[in-house]
């Protein structure tokens, strides 16, 4: 069994190609379930800056050309297409990623941290809709684990930078002071809390929260501070803002060229100036409103020259980080393969004391005579000899892989085959 990903990301793709594969957790769950009948057990992670499949396969390469014509699929690129622009990892190259992607030296902010999260999201998402098995499911969850022991061992984390934080860099460096700027958060999710949260901490006066339920909106609303209106009066928020932050996960723009420009030629202050700031993806908001007048757009692409400056301050960190990450590589297959033998580890052992209880058993009889204390000798001198007879063919097991090294050992010992023996019962039933 070997484990793959393949994706895309904001290194090797556009924008444009981004948006054509960005799924939102409301379409995943049938996406997840469509991936599944062609390439088996299924995980998606889709961010503001990557989508990636992960799967299995005994046959790699099976699993891979079917994998990489599913993410063509989703971008609408032929076979060519996509593997000019996609990336993919097997085996340990695809547990590496795994673990790299989780504990944030994959982002485009070294460390972020809200990766971790999306992975968790992912994972959970996928065992909901039933795509995911155990073996991608203990990947994830070790990549979780990695992550956290990486952020304990390293300053990889420190300051926790996201996408968001260096957003509101990006404002601060065009508008200047953000004291007493009213700003307009579009869309109450996490990534939009967290630029306001670091926009509040930074100084920024007012703030509106627009969203399409008014309870949610209302509550986060309250939750950062600010009052809040429904997206259906969006245009007249936007000729009060200084600043507009957008992050939903809409699958069309929902600030248009049109809008925007009616909402500067109503707002109160004349010229108006704005400042808009996209981190959605799909984007929420058209390019076009980045050629009108007095607009300032940044959309993700935009924050790199920010991340990289991060990213150097971080480079010891990282470099600790990629340490840690090539030790978690072999001990995860490590205890994928103790997790694939185990059955047939206990089978042994239980074998092994069946045999030996039942000897001693017989010894004892024959040597009525013994004291407690020489019973206790003989048996732990069984014990020990069982064992060091054990030893080897449980490491033997535990640093092998492949059902072939279960299937000798039990034929070796005479182990009772766990198919013949549900087979039996089954042919025992259907003859009642």
């Amino acid at each position: 069994m070997n484990f793959l990903v393949a994706g895309l990301n904001y290194r090797t793709a556009s924008t444009e190609l981004l948006e054509r594969v960005s799924v939102n957790d409301r379409n995943l769950p049938d996406l997840l379930l469509q991936l599944q009948k062609q390439l088996g057990e299924t995980v998606v992670l889709s961010t503001c800056n990557r989508t990636e499949i992960y799967t299995t396969g005994e046959d790699l390469d099976s699993a891979r050309a079917r994998l990489i014509a599913s993410l063509g699929a989703m971008a609408d690129l032929n076979e060519d297409e996509v593997s000019a622009v996609a990336y993919v990892y097997e085996g340990d190259g695809a547990v590496r990623h795994a673990i790299r992607v989780t504990c944030g030296l994959d982002s485009m902010v070294i460390g972020e941290h809200q990766i971790a999260g999306q992975v968790q999201t992912a994972l959970r998402l996928a065992g909901e809709a039933g795509s995911v098995d155990t073996p991608l499911s203990r990947l994830f969850h070790y990549a979780l684990r990695s992550s956290r022991r990486i952020r304990e061992a390293t300053g990889i984390g420190r300051s926790r930078l996201t996408v968001s934080s260096i957003g509101v860099q990006l404002v601060e460096r065009a508008i200047g002071s953000l004291n007493d700027r009213h700003v307009l958060l579009v869309g109450a999710g996490e990534t939009g809390k967290l630029a306001a949260r670091t926009l509040g901490r930074m100084g920024a006066g007012q703030l509106t929260v627009a969203g399409r339920n008014a309870e949610r909106t209302e509550r986060v609303a309250e939750e950062l501070g600010g009052d809040w209106v429904l997206r259906d009066n969006l245009g007249s928020a936007i000729a009060n803002a200084d600043v507009v932050i957008s992050a939903t996960a809409s699958s069309e723009p929902i600030i248009t060229m049109e809008m925007v420009q009616a909402a500067l030629e109503n707002s109160d202050t004349k010229p108006h100036s704005v400042v808009m700031l996209d981190l959605a993806m799909p984007r929420d908001i058209e390019d076009t409103v980045g050629k009108l007048p007095n607009v300032t757009l940044y959309g993700l692409p935009d924050l790199q020259a920010i991340a990289d400056e991060h990213r150097a301050d971080r480079a010891g960190a990282a470099a600790e980080a990629e340490i840690i990450v090539d030790r978690d590589v072999p001990r995860f297959n490590e205890s994928l393969t103790a997790l694939a033998t185990e059955p047939v580890i206990r089978a042994l052992g239980a074998h092994a004391e069946e045999i030996r209880l039942r000897e001693l058993q017989n010894g004892f009889r024959r040597l009525k005579d013994l004291t407690e204390e020489q019973r206790s000798v003989i048996e732990s001198m069984t014990k020990s000899v069982v064992s060091k007879i054990l030893a080897d063919p449980i490491s033997f097991l535990r640093t092998r892989d492949d059902d072939q090294a279960a299937t000798a050992i039990s034929r070796l010992f005479g182990l009772p085959d766990e198919d013949a023996h549900v087979e039996s019962e089954a042919d025992e039933d259907n003859a009642r």
